[in-house]
């Protein structure tokens, strides 16, 4: 079996395996975090609408929440959850950065500093 890693700043991501670490520590991602944290950090730098990242999880126009925008709750507490969970890691995590009212982005790697 190839074990794939690739490496971004100070993430780290296992595609095989679906896992992530920080740091070197592992975050402990679900399958759905997993796909969100990998297609921001493989486009650094670049802002993701909130459909864009919904998409990634439930595919293309899928509908969820109330009205026609409602998907972007469940956007919003997925990147609440994952920030929370790399924070446990890093108190200091900020790679994840909101576009208010269109997305998020990941920083970009030259920008993380520790």
């Amino acid at each position: 079996m190839h074990n794939k890693i690739l490496r971004l700043g100070f993430l780290q991501l296992y595609p095989e395996r679906h896992r992530a670490s920080w740091k070197g520590r592992e975050v402990s991602l679900t399958l759905r975090e997993y796909e969100i944290v990998a297609h921001l950090a493989r486009q650094p730098g670049q802002d993701l609408q909130y459909r864009c990242i919904y998409d990634v999880v439930r595919g293309s126009g899928f509908a969820a929440g109330i009205g026609a925008e409602g998907y972007q709750v469940n956007v919003r507490a997925f990147i609440k959850r994952i920030r929370r969970k790399f924070r446990d890691i890093d108190p200091k995590f900020d790679a994840i950065e909101n576009y208010p009212r269109f997305g998020y982005r990941w920083r970009c790697i030259d920008d993380l500093v520790d």
